[in-house]
């Protein structure tokens, strides 16, 4: 008794059509759910042991929202610190977001116009 094994592929061309279209969809949504952001800001800490960025997102109102990360220095990862879903006591246009660190570095501040509305104390 012969044994005949057909020996199966481990890709079939066949199934590039469906792929390649799955992974256009995922895409698209992806593009589509994404808001538009912008890194507005990025800053190290005096003793250079951390990194802050400020990121600004732009949702369906003219009002940017903001996001505070940061990062240890030789780590690839950034966390989230902080969210404003929207800053509306002064105009967009007049906004002017900024980051700024304590000079020891136990400290980030998160300006707005100059004046601090947020801040997160680092364990040393």
């Amino acid at each position: 008794m012969k044994r005949n094994y057909k020996k199966k592929r481990l890709f079939e061309f066949k199934q590039l059509g469906p792929i390649v279209f799955a992974v256009f969809v995922v895409f698209i949504a992806y593009k589509i759910l994404t808001p538009p952001s912008n890194d507005a800001l990025r800053i190290d800490s005096p003793d250079g042991s951390k990194t802050a960025r400020l990121k600004a997102e732009f949702y369906f109102d003219n009002q940017p929202s903001y996001h505070v990360y940061y990062r240890e220095s030789g780590k690839r990862v950034w966390q989230k610190l902080y969210y404003l879903a929207a800053y509306t006591n002064v105009p967009a246009d007049q906004a002017d977001p900024g980051l700024q660190w304590s000079e020891d570095s136990t400290q980030l501040d998160f300006l707005m116009n100059g004046t601090s509305i947020w801040h997160h104390a680092f364990d040393r």
